[in-house]
């Protein structure tokens, strides 16, 4: 029985030290989850944010009063600029806000999440209300 708690410590421990290198090599590239910053971001001009939100909203869907919302989930960089890249719709209740939705989010500025004091990468989750 001894074995078989040896093997799977020793295993784990080979895995640690085979991680440490890339982990240190990616840690500028590390993206914080709101729970892991000492700062969350925040909107950098929440009046901004809701002019950029309602220019967003389906010219359509607003002239036929459909409201509906969505959820974006992006990364807030070190600057507190929205990575295009990682801006991903969680949920939307119809594709024309889902669409509306990820590109407003392009367009949002923050200031940015801090860890220790540092400016970080930090993953949000923002609903957005069309009505």
């Amino acid at each position: 029985m001894p074995s078989r708690r040896l093997v799977p410590l020793a295993l784990a421990a080979l895995l640690t030290v085979a991680a440490a290198p890339s982990l240190r090599a990616q840690s500028a590239d590390q993206v914080y989850a709101g729970e892991d910053v000492d700062t969350p971001p925040k909107l950098a001009n929440p009046a901004k944010t809701a002019r950029i939100v309602a220019e967003s909203y389906p010219a359509g869907m607003k002239r036929a009063g459909v409201a509906g919302q969505a959820q974006v989930q992006f990364v807030v960089d070190a600057s507190g600029k929205v990575e295009p890249e990682s801006v991903e719709v969680v949920l939307a209740s119809t594709p024309a806000f889902a669409s509306a939705a990820k590109e407003a989010a392009t367009k949002i500025e923050f200031t940015p999440g801090k860890s220790k004091g540092q400016p970080v990468r930090t993953r949000v989750l923002l609903p957005i209300q069309y009505k």
